[in-house]
């Protein structure tokens, strides 16, 4: 019998009142560079639970065996989404200085978008 022990270490940066999440690392190999994610919204709260847009990210990246960190950044990141981006006080807050901290911080930068349910793959990421 062979056990495999594994960990990954969360970090989420959230506004104060929670609305908004910044950015969420997660890492689990230090020893390999880092890939910035760029999607339009965070989901949930990223730390406990992970929605799908999320899982099949770190299951691309983990299974490709170049990267060993993943920031998470979003275009917009207010967690609950109102159904029109108007009502949103303060839409971008603090969202373009986390993601050039992300960006510098990383060897590759991806860009998501799209609604899995709709077309259910994903696709290889163009260099």
């Amino acid at each position: 019998m062979n056990t495999i022990k594994s960990t990954i270490h969360t970090e989420a940066i959230f506004s104060d009142d929670e609305q908004h999440r910044y950015l969420l690392k997660k890492t689990w190999d230090e020893n390999k560079p880092a890939c910035t994610v760029i999607t339009m919204y965070p989901h949930l709260d990223g730390v406990l639970s992970l929605d799908l847009t999320t899982v099949l990210i770190l299951n691309q990246l983990a299974n490709s065996e170049q990267y060993g960190d993943v920031y998470l950044v979003n275009l917009f990141t207010n967690i609950k989404t109102p159904e029109n981006l108007k009502h949103i006080k303060e839409p971008y807050d603090e969202t373009d200085i986390h993601l050039m901290k992300a960006i510098s911080e990383s060897e590759t930068v991806m860009l998501t978008y799209g609604v899995y349910t709709k077309r259910p793959v994903v696709d290889d990421h163009v260099t």
